[in-house]
């Protein structure tokens, strides 16, 4: 698990800004994720454009590792209402709980991304399965550190009076970062 936004103060407001811009496109959930070895995105939150989507999708159906494993992101705008926001202090294991249900409900297998918009925040999960096929908690640290420069950029751009479709640019780029990083560390691997 990997929390994004906790104790890092200034940064907050830069990533909250660049999580905040209005959608111009968005993939709700549709079904649980039921094919391994693939990219699943469901971005409630809209942070990304469908295109950026389809071709992160088709890069990582062209690696090959082991079919039991996904990467799925999923990103929502806000806390849903029926849960009770964290209290200060608390953000680590309320969106740790969170993921842990949102992926078990999506029946993901792999690599699991939680990112919210307001609060901004993003959880990474790794099942049993992919920790023993190598992916680290450094490889967890990467994975978040290319989502967080996005975020921070997107909300530099936005400050910069950049247009919407400018910071999805900068988004969309790190939706293939993450999805070319996890399909390099667990291509060719295998329980």
């Amino acid at each position: 698990m990997i929390q994004l936004f906790g104790g890092l103060g200034p940064v907050f407001a830069v990533l909250v800004g660049g999580l905040l811009t209005l959608p111009v496109s968005a993939q709700p959930r549709k079904e649980p994720a039921k094919k391994p070895g693939a990219l699943h995105v469901y971005d409630g939150g809209s942070l990304f454009t469908n295109g950026a989507i389809d071709r992160a999708k088709a890069a990582v159906g062209k690696t090959v590792f082991e079919r039991e494993t996904a990467l799925t992101v999923e990103t929502f705008a806000s806390i849903p209402k029926d849960k009770t926001p964290p209290e200060k202090g608390e953000e680590a294991k309320f969106f740790t709980n969170w993921a842990k249900s949102e992926a078990a409900l999506d029946k993901a297998k792999g690599v699991y991304v939680l990112v919210c918009r307001s609060p901004g925040y993003v959880t990474v999960l790794v099942d049993k399965a992919t920790r023993d096929r190598g992916f680290t908690n450094e490889n967890e640290q990467k994975l978040r550190d290319i989502l967080l420069a996005s975020f921070k950029e997107a909300g530099q751009a936005k400050k910069d009076g950049k247009s919407d479709e400018e910071q999805f640019k900068i988004r969309d780029k790190a939706l293939s970062g993450a999805a070319d990083y996890v399909s390099s560390v667990l291509k060719g691997t295998a329980k």
